[in-house]
């Protein structure tokens, strides 16, 4: 399924998907350029974590979110996936440790067709935005204090569920 796809209006397929599961897959996907490109990985996600949401919808935001990392980083570098369930909402945040993002790319960063690459089609975080919003949620962009950026979905406790 193409960005351009997945951008038009449908509603979530809400299932139990394991998110442990669906960032490990991801990024076994993403293995190859991963080792091409030196790029180290390191995922601090509860194995037992299971979130309400529409899989082929999250997965998506998990890749979109990836290959940006990737594209920031092609020297090599470090991502690092964390998710941390709270009281209110679980937050997945994937961050990288490329140059970080100018105050005008963190503020424009989920305008559809707003981009800073020659090929680009500024849709991929515009994805994000909607799947989270789609799910209730929001997603954030910062720059982390160590360098690189980091960017956070974070979705209401009710839709996510701890696996017993």
């Amino acid at each position: 399924m193409n960005d351009l796809n997945l951008s038009a209006q449908r509603d979530p397929r809400l299932a139990a998907v394991p998110l442990y599961e669906t960032v490990e897959e991801v990024q076994a996907d993403l293995a190859p350029r991963f080792l091409a490109l030196r790029i180290r990985t390191v995922l601090d996600v509860p194995r037992d974590l299971v979130v309400t949401a529409d899989g082929d919808m999250l997965r998506r935001a998990i890749l979109n979110l990836s290959l940006n990392a990737i594209e920031a980083m092609p020297a090599g570098g470090e991502l690092v996936v964390t998710a941390y369930a709270g009281r209110s909402s679980v937050e997945l945040e994937i961050a990288d440790s490329g140059p970080g993002l100018s105050e005008e790319v963190r503020r424009r960063a989920f305008e559809p067709f707003f981009t800073t690459k020659s090929t680009g089609t500024g849709l991929g975080l515009a994805v994000v935005n909607r799947v989270a919003e789609v799910h209730g949620g929001d997603v954030t962009a910062a720059n982390c204090p160590e360098g690189g950026a980091a960017f956070t979905i974070r979705l209401p406790r009710r839709s996510f569920e701890a696996a017993a």
